[in-house]
């Protein structure tokens, strides 16, 4: 992969001549250090920024531009609805779900794991939209954080009101429908797995946008008050208690949809509980030697033992802000987090792994790195980290997982970039 310094230092500097103010003020963050994010955000100010950060925030605003003229994506639009026959009810297939050969209907659908059947993700349902809804707000939020150019403001704004405020288009707050089966009348706990996207990308997207004078009070309050109704569904609907009881990464990102929410709402009851579901969860996803068992039987171990500990981590970054170190905590079991991440470090270290792992990709690995190096310091951790990073910046072809990893470092953590 090559950096044309030159040519994105230039542009950049264009940015900065057409006049806009880079506003500092301080927004507390789920996932984003807040202290690190500013400081990126200086370096682009002052032309001292690493040139992968430059090059990361030209493409940025590329991409925000591009979705300047996006028609906002609503739950309304698809083709095919749930039982309930209400188009705002979110509607899903589950992707590794397959018509039955040996049925005239093939009905009920079988499952085939790790075969992605491409009729599951089509605009007919509701996850393509949900997706796109979710990586758009983040993008422009991150546009606007970093150029506080109100244009970008304006069109997360516009894509959150059409999703979860406008009355005709809004999305219900629940997913009663989510990774539905044909053939399967009954809703599945396994589908709440989609509405991860919902705390993973836009909380912190709306603490971007409350400098924004775009963004009213009105807003806000109608804002939290769909947050507080998804919230009690997961908590308390029969679907939700259903999910919880789950012991593989369909439980962790429950967790994980629990404690961040709550963390948002500033609701310290259902956040402790929360937390210590997650700790009580270490004994029935590890072994002694750290190896997530539930995901070491998938097709793809790997990835699903990343998607696991990438859930526990996110919990883990912000349950420090509450005073509560979950790297720290030992299961009864003696389980812990960094048990987990030492099991998975060798595959960065250049270590074969030892189980059955389609398309292995380690940039996968690299922000649970990040995390363990920030809170449980290591040159082994950090190491691994900055050399995986380096063949990122400096490989002929790199996927588009893979660039938005390296983007990602060089927007929140440019330390780790050699």
């Amino acid at each position: 992969m090559v950096h044309n310094v030159k040519f994105f230092s230039i542009l950049f500097a264009v940015f900065v001549n057409l006049g806009m103010v880079f506003n500092t003020q301080a927004v507390e963050y789920i996932q984003y250090t807040e202290e690190n994010i500013a400081k990126v955000k200086n370096s682009l100010r002052y032309n001292t920024a690493h040139p992968i950060t430059v090059e990361a925030y030209v493409a940025l605003i590329k991409q925000a531009d591009k979705l300047l003229s996006m028609k906002a994506p609503t739950v309304i639009d698809k083709t095919l609805f749930p039982k309930s026959n209400r188009k705002n009810d979110y509607l899903s297939i589950s992707r590794y779900w397959w018509p039955d050969p040996d049925k005239k209907d093939g009905l009920p659908w079988i499952r085939r794991d790790g075969i992605t059947n491409p009729s599951t993700q089509n605009d007919d349902v509701d996850r393509n939209r949900l997706g796109l809804m979710t990586d758009s707000v983040k993008t422009l939020s991150l546009a606007y954080y970093f150029s506080t150019d109100e244009k970008y403001a304006k069109k997360a704004i516009e894509l959150i009101d059409t999703w979860f405020l406008n009355r005709e288009t809004r999305m219900n707050p629940h997913l009663k429908y989510a990774q539905s089966v044909p053939g399967n009348p009954k809703g599945r706990r396994s589908g709440i797995l989609d509405g991860r996207l919902i705390p993973e990308k836009v909380l912190d997207a709306l603490g971007m946008l409350s400098i924004s004078d775009s963004w009213t009070a009105k807003r806000n309050k109608d804002m939290n008050k769909w947050l507080k109704s998804y919230l009690k569904w997961l908590v308390k609907s029969d679907l939700g208690k259903a999910a919880a009881t789950q012991t593989n990464n369909h439980g962790s990102w429950y967790r994980f949809q629990i404690a961040a929410l709550a963390w948002y709402l500033d609701d310290d009851k259902v956040l402790n509980k929360a937390f210590n579901d997650v700790r009580r969860s270490f004994n029935t996803q590890f072994n002694g030697e750290g190896a997530q068992i539930h995901e070491l039987e998938r097709t793809r171990a790997f990835f699903y033992s990343t998607f696991n500990l990438s859930a526990l981590t996110h919990v883990a970054a912000f349950s420090s802000k509450k005073g509560l170190s979950l790297w720290d905590y030992r299961s009864s079991k003696g389980y812990t987090l960094k048990n987990g991440v030492d099991y998975l470090l060798p595959v960065a270290q250049g270590e074969k792994w030892p189980h059955n792992s389609q398309n292995l990709d380690v940039s996968y690995l690299l922000p649970i790195l990040k995390e363990i190096t920030i809170h449980q310091p290591s040159p082994e951790y950090k190491k691994a980290l900055v050399d995986n990073l380096h063949k990122l910046a400096t490989q002929k072809e790199i996927t588009k997982h893979q660039l938005n990893v390296l983007y990602d470092f060089a927007l929140y953590n440019p330390e780790y970039l050699q």
